[in-house]
């Protein structure tokens, strides 16, 4: 009946709404040489099977001619997810004083739960200095409800090369609703 299709409508203005809203903050502030000042979180919110990027901005404080960088992500708490890797593969190196990008893009499992994640980015040096610390808070949608919803032509993964991305999701839920009323 009508009102059955209603639900997944409210379901997703409601998340289209309040779910893009991730936050992060620096930890270990006090202790390291680049402190981030901007942290991206694209696309926002990111659904489980698609890609999520990491975009980190701040300033190295000195040089750093190369180092690791890990993530350690946390699902309700629980870390379910390590990946170390090569600090050189997310920014370049060498790393010079001033402006500094890290951009960190990770595939999400199709089969990932829905709900509220914490990822822990950390940039260490060749001596295993800490150079960086963020942590990046955002709740995850499930894949099936960006798929259903999403009109053809667009994609919950940033590999898409055309069409529209999930961070528009609020305006296209408003102009579907539009649409029913």
């Amino acid at each position: 009946m009508w009102t059955r299709g209603l639900l997944p409508l409210v379901l997703l203005l409601a998340c289209g709404l309040n779910c893009d809203a991730f936050t992060w903050e620096p930890c270990d502030a006090d202790k390291v040489p680049f402190i981030p000042d901007h942290v991206d979180l694209v696309p926002d919110p990111p659904a489980a099977g698609g890609q999520v990027v990491f975009k980190i901005q701040g300033n190295a404080v000195h040089d750093v001619p190369s180092g690791l960088i890990s993530i350690n992500v946390s699902f309700a708490g629980t870390q379910i997810y390590e990946e170390v890797d090569d600090l050189c593969s997310k920014t370049t190196c060498p790393i010079k004083t001033g402006p500094l990008n890290i951009v960190y893009e990770q595939d999400l499992p199709p089969i990932a739960p829905p709900g509220d994640y914490d990822v822990q980015v950390v940039a260490r040096g060749v001596d295993n200095e800490e150079l960086m610390c963020v942590v990046v808070h955002f709740e995850m949608l499930p894949p099936s409800l960006v798929q259903r919803f999403l009109p053809s032509g667009w994609s919950s993964s940033r590999k898409a090369s055309q069409g529209h991305s999930i961070a528009e999701l609020p305006a296209a839920a408003r102009r579907l609703l539009r649409r029913l009323v």
